[in-house]
This record gives C-alpha cells, sequence and structure tokens, in this order.
C-alpha cells in the first residue's frame, strides 16, 4: 500500500502547495472511497475559533402526498375519450 505522499507526488501535487489543497485533495479521496464526509483540520480550527457561523440544520421533514387507493374504483362516472 502506498503513503499518502508517494499518491500525491505520482499525481503531480507540489508539496510546497498550500495545506488547504492537500486537505481537499485527501477529504477527496475519503468521500469517493468510502462516501463519508471528513471535516479537515483547518475546517475544525474555523467551526472552533467562530462557532456563532456555524449554521444549525433543521432535522428533514416527512412529505406525504394524498395517493388514491390503487385497489379501489374511481368514483367519476366519467368515459375516457378515444
Amino acid at each position: 500500500m502506498k503513503k499518502i505522499d508517494q499518491l500525491m507526488a505520482e499525481l503531480g501535487f507540489n508539496k510546497n502547495a498550500p495545506d488547504s489543497v492537500k486537505e481537499a485533495f485527501i477529504k477527496h479521496l475519503i468521500k469517493s472511497s468510502t462516501g463519508t464526509i471528513v471535516t479537515t483540520p483547518s475546517e475544525r480550527k474555523e467551526i472552533a475559533e467562530n462557532p456563532d457561523r456555524v449554521v444549525a440544520l433543521a432535522s428533514p421533514v416527512q412529505l406525504s402526498f394524498g395517493f388514491i387507493d390503487l385497489e379501489s374504483k374511481p368514483t367519476s362516472s366519467k368515459k375516457a375519450v378515444s
């Protein structure tokens, strides 16, 4: 198994690139391989320094639709026009 610095070198990443670029690449690799959303160290630091800027998401609401019962016959007496 290759180390992350070997993978980054093979993909042409510059070792002198900003940490944010390196974090974004690793975050993308983790998300694309496992489907897990990851918080990077710089994101954690930003959240810790500015907790008031973090938006709390509301819990999702289950939508309901008034579907008709497929086993019951329609009550309309209109005939279909062909």
